[in-house]
């Protein structure tokens, strides 16, 4: 298994934001992790980054155990991450952001052009704003670059937190249509959290629902979950 969490407890300000989580991402697999804001998604995500503390369980990515990891070493194993946020450096240009992800660390293998590249192909659109600052470009915009900066380090693991969050449609299908193409140019596994079924139930292999930091229902079916009035009122689709 590529990614694990067992019993994955953690808290923010004496608050519980997650009770006992246990989930996987297995290889080439796109799996999908679903629930209203504030349900717990962003922190299963920062969690599995190690930008939010665990106070139990464990989290382990290719059998390592990485719960005490610092970010760095994460994503040095082979975990890309586009937050939902983005934190793009307005300043700099969209190819220096995406760069970024090379800086300072253990990357001298990795031909930054040739990555672009791959990058590109994926989002062909991105090559005409490349060397505009990012504070300049649109929110689509800004969402295909801090996608792009996840990608560019070749992980083996994608975690993409509300990537469709405020875009406008036609972007928004744009990046879904790209979601199975970074899985086959990357060879990488995608782990996306949405808070709208819709966006993701025709992609994803299997499907978490969240609520209130729980993990309340698993399945391999994630249309199914569209049908079931009861989890639909949870997730607030219904």
């Amino acid at each position: 298994m590529l990614l694990e969490l067992d019993g994955v407890d953690a808290s923010i300000e004496d608050i519980t934001v997650l009770r006992d989580i246990d989930l996987a991402v297995d290889e080439s697999e796109t799996v999908g992790i679903i629930g209203r804001n504030g349900a717990g998604k962003t922190s299963t995500f920062r969690s599995v980054m190690g930008l939010q503390t665990v106070q139990q369980g464990s989290v382990s990515f290719r059998s390592e155990d990485i719960t005490n990891a610092p970010t760095h070493e994460r994503k040095r194993l082979g975990i890309g991450f586009a937050p939902e946020d983005r934190r793009l450096i307005s300043k700099l240009t969209s190819r220096e952001n995406i760069e970024m992800a090379l800086w300072g660390g253990d990357n001298d293998s990795i031909d930054f052009d040739d990555r672009l590249s791959v990058v590109l192909n994926i989002f062909p659109a991105m090559e005409s704003f490349l060397d505009q600052p990012a504070g300049k470009l649109s929110g689509g915009q800004q969402q295909m670059v801090t996608v792009s900066r996840a990608l560019v380090a070749e992980p083996e693991l994608v975690l993409l937190d509300e990537p469709f969050e405020g875009l406008a449609p036609s972007i928004k299908q744009d990046l879904i249509e790209s979601i199975p193409r970074i899985r086959e140019e990357f060879d990488a596994a995608v782990f996306v959290a949405e808070s709208q079924i819709n966006q993701i139930k025709d992609f994803v292999d299997r499907l978490y629902v969240i609520e209130r930091g729980e993990i309340i229902a698993e399945t391999d079916d994630a249309a199914a979950v569209t049908e079931d009035e009861e989890l639909m009122q949870i997730i607030g689709g219904a």
